[in-house]
């Protein structure tokens, strides 16, 4: 659930571990889709993006990079608080022509000197789903309220840390309320090389409809290449299985490739970055073929400082698709995505 404006424990540890082990550890989806997982309709992008795909935690790589920038303040209270816009829009050859305008409206970080470990936040905001173009859109889809506490605690050590999370979402567009719990951590193999990972479990629970079961694990390897610049390779295997109150089961599994770099110009930092992966659905009784997905993304993300505690971000990114349905139809599609946003570090 991306979620969160600011780098919670995990996310510091799994995107960019080199820069946050370098200076000290600032403290990770909302579902991205505001769809509706586990509906009978294979075809439907939104479905697919509103279970494995949107799970993924909603931090785009431009906030990730303003934490690692954020200014030491003095004070026993400190974090991040910040808004962004996100655009994204959805077109495939099957037809497919739709997208979301999601605000969020507040979201934010925390830790305090005397608890030293701990980490905690929240997450609040609203997709509006459209049909059609951005700028002659159709608002007629449904909107979507998206609400998320956690907290986390870590435990560093000489060389690394360890730790674990919790979390709990809501979603108003099936009424779904989502419990997560997960680990984490991070080691030094040398200066300038580091391996750290994550692993995650929650179930959604969906009133009347039936649950979600998703696990997800996401380790990596990151690389200091100079004091202002690095790269990352992460790998992620995630597996769903949907159980409805009536109907057959889902199982959904997904693998992605996520490698990046980014550089810091002083004031100005940056990323460049991508994922390739595989996403495939099948009846769990049968194996019997439903979906599959196959995908690149690429992506940029930039953030700027405007003032001593304030920072601005933007991202993009494109995603292009190649679908086969379950009666063995071909299709492509493609996802532009836009963000832009601001924070303030305290």
């Amino acid at each position: 659930m991306k979620n969160k404006a600011v780098v919670s424990t995990l996310i510091c540890c799994t995107l960019f571990p080199t820069v946050v082990l370098a200076e000290e550890s600032a403290a990770d989806e909302t579902l991205q889709a505001g769809s509706i997982p586990g509906e009978e309709s294979p075809n439907d992008e939104a479905l697919k993006d509103g279970s494995i795909q949107g799970i993924e935690q909603g931090l785009s790589k431009a906030e990730l990079l303003t934490a690692v920038n954020v200014p030491k303040e003095e004070g026993r209270f400190h974090g991040t608080l910040g808004t962004n816009l996100e655009v994204e829009q959805v077109r495939r050859d099957d037809g497919i022509n739709e997208g979301k305008v999601k605000y969020t409206f507040a979201q934010g970080s925390f830790r305090h000197d005397d608890l030293p470990g701990w980490d905690f936040g929240f997450y609040s905001g609203r997709e509006y789903l459209y049909s059609g173009d951005l700028f002659s859109a159709s608002y007629d889809r449904g909107t979507n309220a998206i609400q998320e506490v956690f907290v986390n605690r870590n435990y560093g050590f000489e060389k690394g840390n360890i730790g674990w999370g919790v979390a709990l979402k809501s979603e108003s567009i099936d009424e779904r309320t989502t419990p997560e719990g997960k680990v984490f951590g991070s080691y030094q193999i040398t200066d300038r090389l580091d391996i750290h990972g994550y692993a995650m479990y929650h179930v959604e629970i969906k009133q009347n409809r039936g649950n979600f079961n998703y696990w997800e694990l996401e380790p990596g390897f990151g690389y200091k290449i100079a004091d202002n610049s690095g790269a990352w390779l992460n790998f992620r295997l995630q597996q769903g299985e949907w159980v409805p109150k009536q109907g057959a089961k889902e199982l959904e599994t997904e693998w992605i490739i996520k490698p990046g770099v980014w550089y810091s110009w002083g004031k100005l930092s940056a990323s460049l970055w991508g994922e390739f992966g595989k996403f495939e659905k099948e009846a769990s009784a049968t194996g019997a073929h439903l979906w599959t997905e196959t995908y690149s993304k690429v992506g940029i993300s930039a953030n700027y400082p405007i003032a001593k505690n304030w920072r601005v971000f933007g991202e993009t990114s494109y995603k292009w698709q190649d679908f086969k349905d379950g009666n063995d139809e071909e299709f492509g599609g493609y996802i532009p995505v836009f963000i832009a946003g601001i924070n303030y570090s305290f």
